[in-house]
């Protein structure tokens, strides 16, 4: 593990060493994790990471094969997941189809025996805290994507659980909705003060609505920060190139600096032979070639995206790609044009190559 990152003092949800191994194959390793109360934690990696398997484990809907989970000092791990006081909220929305809104809403209330009153009055306000007012006698299929995501929500809230834990909610939605969901999620986590996990594989909706990211690999921690943490000063190669778009190109290092294109690159001094330089294609600067300023190289490539220009621009036979916000009138540089790029000490990474 590169960096558990543990927080000092224990968290409300505090994680120790939670491992999911299955024939042959570990799901998740040694995870270990502190979430103060309050807080939004997103876990973001790519399919088969680990991230639902974790949350799951939370849940209690899949047993850890060792390791230690808290929740406010109590300990969870061998509790049943309708015992642990946390709400879900499933990719697939996971409605009764054949019962109303308010129906679905008043479930878990039900099965816990709540007064009847005191379950009509929260579920009125599970409904208006998602905006559905007036939709209360609606079936699921009568409802749009993001109204029956705003269902699941509201039905894992109202039983107002110590943490809210939520597996990819937004992925069956379209980009707008996706937007919309995102910012109501985030207000109604802060507004309720509610502890919160948010898995994704989307890096947008991490770094936008999360107090914190875990950044997950192989069923692994790679990295635990907030949001700018993460994309400033990324630990390893994989959350550099996971967290943000990046340039990976191909150098040598020695004795504390990295040659690429006859340029040369501060390194970390413990770094010596092939190592991968990154850059972000929108920390890179181009300029005509006639400037005589930084590496020389020419345009393979050149797509006018709206609101940024994409160049991937050849140098010395690898591609660097640049992003330059647009203003209105700009010329678009063909393909073959020679070009100068440069940028910042600052906003280079540095890492050994993969083997």
């Amino acid at each position: 593990m590169t960096d558990q990152s543990k927080a000092s003092g224990q968290g409300f949800l505090s994680i120790r060493g939670l491992t999911k191994r299955y024939a042959g194959f570990t799901a998740v390793d040694n995870f270990d994790l502190e979430v103060p109360k309050g807080e939004l934690v997103a876990f973001l990696g790519p399919s088969g990471c680990g991230k639902t398997t974790s949350l799951r484990m939370i849940a209690g809907l899949v047993p850890a094969t060792s390791g230690r989970i808290h929740v406010g000092g109590q300990d969870l791990t061998t509790v049943e997941t309708h015992r642990r006081d946390m709400g879900l909220v499933f990719q697939s929305y996971a409605l009764f189809p054949h019962m109303s809104i308010a129906k679905n809403v008043a479930f878990g209330l039900e099965m816990r025996k709540v007064p009847r009153d005191e379950i009509a009055r929260r579920v009125k306000e599970a409904i208006a805290l998602v905006h559905l007012t007036g939709k209360e006698e609606h079936r699921p299929a009568q409802l749009s994507g993001g109204q029956q995501q705003r269902v699941a929500l509201a039905r894992a809230l109202v039983i107002r659980p110590s943490i809210l834990l939520l597996d990819e909610p937004l992925s069956n939605l379209d980009a707008k909705l996706r937007d919309e969901m995102r910012n109501e999620i985030r207000d109604i986590q802060k507004r309720l003060g509610i502890t919160a996990i948010f898995v994704t594989h989307d890096q947008g909706e991490a770094l936008t609505m999360c107090d914190k990211v875990v950044v997950m690999n192989q069923g692994r921690l790679e990295q635990v920060g907030t949001p700018v943490d993460l994309y400033e000063r990324p630990k390893t190669a994989f959350v550099a190139s996971f967290v943000g778009r990046t340039n990976r190109l191909k150098a040598v290092a020695k004795d504390g600096t990295a040659e690429f294109a006859g340029q040369q690159i501060a390194a970390p001094p413990t770094l010596s032979g092939p190592v991968e330089v990154m850059i972000r294609p929108h920390r890179v600067s181009l300029s005509p070639a006639a400037d005589g300023q930084g590496m020389s190289g020419t345009i393979s490539r050149a797509i006018f995206a709206g609101d940024v220009l994409q160049y991937d621009v050849d140098v010395a036979g690898q591609v660097v790609s640049v992003e330059l916000a647009t203003r209105g009138g700009e010329t678009v540089l063909a393909p073959g044009t020679p070009v100068s790029l440069s940028w910042r000490p600052q906003d280079i990474f540095v890492y050994g190559a993969a083997a």
